[in-house]
């Protein structure tokens, strides 16, 4: 799989460069569903980290909730910002297809009676 990116190869001076095919390689992924995410500063200065896992009922306690960390990933502050621009236009899309979407749980879900 490749893909075509035109912000690659910015040249200085500020002139575009040629566009850089960019091949993807996938067999080493590790596919997780993440239904929680957090995102936290990195140990160095131009550090993110991004921690992805799923959340669930905490059985040591009643009103409890327990996150269970699947991935965690460190990028660059330039890559989190290019994944919040992404992941915006991506929820984006969605909501115009498909409707807002609810972030407040009780909103979500009628509750009985």
């Amino acid at each position: 799989m490749s893909e075509i990116n035109p912000q690659l190869g910015t040249q200085p001076g500020g002139q575009q460069g040629q566009q850089v095919q960019v091949n993807l390689r996938d067999e080493k992924a590790i596919n997780v569903y993440s239904n929680i995410s957090r995102v936290l500063m990195g140990p160095h200065v131009e550090e993110v980290i991004l921690e992805l896992g799923t959340i669930n009922h905490d059985p040591s306690k009643t009103e409890g909730l327990l996150m269970d960390i699947s991935a965690r990933v460190y990028m660059s502050v330039q890559g989190a910002k290019k994944l919040a621009l992404t992941l915006s236009q991506v929820v984006q899309r969605y909501e115009q297809q498909f409707g807002p979407v609810e972030l407040d749980v009780r909103k979500r879900f009628k509750q009985p009676g």
